[in-house]
C-alpha cells in the first residue's frame, strides 16, 4: 500500500465518522478501513461487557451467520487476558495454527477464512472491545500487527460511538 492510498483510506474513514448520522455505519467505515490497511474478508466488532462476563457483537460484515448484538460468554484464557492487561494484537496466519482456536472454525472456513487477528481496544485501562478481521491463508503474516495497530485510534473513535448508541 502505497503512502497516497493510505493516507487516503485515513481520510475515507474520518469523513464517514464526520458526516454519518448513522452510528451503525461507522463499523462500515472501520471495516473499510481495515479492508484497505490489511485486508478483511470478516469483520466483527465486539464489545466487552466485564459486568455481565459476555462479548456482545455491535458491527459484522456479515450479519447473516455473525448477527449484530448476538452474545457468547468471556472465556478467561490466556489470548483474552493478554488482550486485556498488554494489550496484546493476536495475528494468526495459518488453517493449521487456526485449528482449536475458534469454536465455530468450520463456519469460519466455509467463509474462505484461514487467518485471522484480534485487536484490543482499551479506554481508560478498561477492554471495551475488539477488532475481530479473518481473511485468506497467509493474509496477516509479518508486518500485520504493526499495520493492524494503526486500527486502534479509529477503533477507539467507533466503540466509543457504538457503546453509546447500544449503551453497552
Amino acid at each position: 500500500m502505497t503512502t497516497d492510498s493510505r493516507a487516503a483510506a485515513f481520510r475515507t474513514f474520518e469523513e464517514a465518522l464526520a458526516r454519518n448520522t448513522d452510528p451503525l455505519t461507522t463499523g462500515a467505515a472501520l471495516h473499510e478501513l481495515a479492508q484497505a490497511l490489511i485486508g478483511a474478508h470478516l469483520f466483527t466488532l465486539t464489545a466487552i461487557e466485564m459486568e455481565q462476563m459476555q462479548v456482545r457483537r455491535v458491527y459484522s460484515s456479515h450479519p447473516e451467520v455473525y448477527p449484530v448484538l448476538g452474545t457468547k460468554p468471556i472465556v478467561l484464557d490466556d489470548w483474552f487476558e493478554a488482550m486485556r492487561t498488554e494489550r496484546r494484537i493476536t495475528a494468526i496466519n495459518t488453517a493449521a495454527d487456526m485449528e482449536g482456536q475458534f469454536p465455530d472454525l468450520d463456519l469460519i472456513r466455509s467463509l474462505g477464512c484461514n487467518a485471522s487477528i484480534s485487536v484490543p481496544i482499551m479506554v481508560g485501562n478498561e477492554l471495551i472491545g475488539t477488532i475481530n478481521a479473518l481473511d485468506k491463508e497467509g493474509q496477516y503474516g509479518p508486518g500485520a500487527i504493526e499495520q493492524a495497530a494503526d486500527l486502534i485510534v479509529p477503533a477507539t473513535a467507533v466503540f466509543l460511538i457504538l457503546r453509546r448508541h447500544f449503551g453497552v
